[in-house]
């Protein structure tokens, strides 16, 4: 037999380090039905596929990692990524991974040079194929040039 008191005590571990569920109401998959059915609509189909609830459950975590924390919603995104970047254009995904790496170069660089201004920004081909291939779960075959000029605002 175990006594109250450890029993309890057992019951509160639990709770406070129980992880690896998302918490999911009734309202939540209400939502992501009508969800899936509007984007059927939109496409003018009176059936429901896949692609119409991957559209829906992109949507919904879109909304609500937008609503978390700086810190929280990277970790989420990273944790959602193949949900988050389903049916994208890839030629969006291709310059948003682009623009991440320019602006970390870019962070990296103000921080070595402080006083002086930068004009330039170069990031290694290496690194976005890197990204590239692990955002697409397959090495990429294309080679980019080498050399790309392009205007951005970090």
């Amino acid at each position: 037999m175990i006594s109250q008191t450890v029993l309890r005590k057992y019951i509160m571990y639990a709770r406070e380090n129980a992880t690896g569920s998302v918490a999911i109401t009734v309202r939540h998959v209400e939502s992501l039905i009508r969800l899936a059915e509007a984007h059927a609509k939109m496409h003018l189909r009176s059936y429901v596929c896949d692609e119409d609830v991957d559209v829906a459950v992109r949507v919904i975590l879109e909304s609500f990692i937008s609503t978390q924390k700086a810190s929280i919603m990277r970790q989420m995104r990273r944790n959602f990524d193949r949900h988050l970047n389903f049916n994208r254009d890839h030629n969006e995904l291709l310059l948003y991974l682009l623009k991440q790496l320019v602006k970390d170069q870019l962070h990296y660089e103000r921080a070595r040079h402080a006083d002086e201004a930068l004009t330039t920004v170069a990031v290694a081909e290496s690194d976005f194929i890197e990204k590239v291939s692990f955002l697409f779960r397959f090495p990429l075959k294309t080679r980019f040039a080498s050399c790309v000029e392009m205007n951005f605002t970090a």
